[in-house]
């Protein structure tokens, strides 16, 4: 969490202009300090530069909001620019009391927990703070910390079940690709060779779906009130969809319907399955395919 303060200056700094006694100083300087609170609104640029998003919370002399284009640790920023430039509310020292506090957030915010309204509750914090109630303020940070501790309890494990779903059926499918490798002399596989193949594609698709999953775990949310073998399901369909996407580019691919010019290589069988791979991998490159399919024949 990254935050900007406007640090009060000498109080006279306000009244070097001659001409101005200190009533009018002070009033001119109230007048520019909530014509620069006013400008920072969402689409537009906050003192650095960085475009404001969401404001979780706005008070006459701060504003706690959101900016785009850097990490999620870093996007929660607090503005304080006092009306008084002396700062007699002394808000610049009541933040700096929940300094550590602060801290503290910021690494939560890096354990990338994915409920928005974490950041709401940690505006209503500061807010607290600044208007001089510290000691709730440090109570609410202390349930946002533990809050926060199980939320993220719950992602690893269901990371660990969604991981664990998806290779349990992809090593099944290997398991099955493997007998009938193994059998593949016996009259009974040569009954049926189509099956053999199939078999061989589900497995390799079937890796590039663990590969999918693996890349993109970090973008699967986790909800704590869902039940947590359900994340193991997930896992399974997800290796499942991905082994079915291979069988069906295999036979598209045996079909002439799509990569014909692998059936004219040296090795085919080797091309095909490393398109199944492609094809576990991708959501979109098989139901792309059928769709040119479908186009084409209209």
């Amino acid at each position: 969490m990254h935050t900007v303060q406007k640090t009060p200056n000498n109080a006279n700094a306000t009244n070097s202009d001659p001409s101005l006694t200190p009533e009018m100083a002070a009033e001119k300087y109230k007048k520019e300090q909530r014509e620069r609170l006013s400008r920072k609104r969402i689409g537009e640029s906050d003192d650095v530069g960085h475009v404001i998003t969401k404001i979780f919370s706005r008070g006459d002399e701060y504003i706690i909001y959101e900016i785009a284009g850097v990490s999620e640790a870093e996007s929660f920023r607090v503005l304080i620019d006092t009306e008084i430039e002396s700062d007699p509310q002394r808000l610049i020292d009541r933040f700096e009391n929940i300094k550590e506090d602060l801290v503290n957030f910021r690494s939560i915010l890096f354990k990338g927990v994915h409920d928005k309204s974490i950041k709401l509750q940690a505006a209503n914090a500061i807010s607290t703070a600044l208007r001089g109630d510290i000691p709730k303020s440090k109570q609410m940070f202390e349930k946002i910390a533990e809050r926060v501790t199980k939320e993220y309890d719950i992602i690893q494990k269901g990371r660990i079940l969604y991981l664990s779903g998806a290779f349990a059926l992809a090593v099944i499918f290997v398991i099955v690709a493997v007998v009938f490798y193994i059998y593949r002399g016996d009259e009974w596989v040569k009954a049926i060779p189509e099956i053999k193949y199939m078999a061989y594609a589900s497995a390799f698709s079937g890796f590039g779906g663990i590969l999918s999953v693996c890349t993109n775990i970090q973008k699967v949310e986790f909800e704590r009130d869902s039940a947590m073998y359900t994340y193991s399901i997930y896992g399974l369909q997800r290796v499942l969809i991905s082994s079915l996407c291979g069988a069906l580019a295999y036979a598209l691919i045996k079909g002439d319907l799509i990569f014909s010019f692998i059936l004219k290589t040296d090795n085919p069988t080797l091309g095909i399955m490393v398109v199944c791979a492609v094809a576990g991998f991708s959501e979109t490159l098989i139901p792309n395919a059928l769709k040119k399919i479908e186009s084409q024949e209209g």
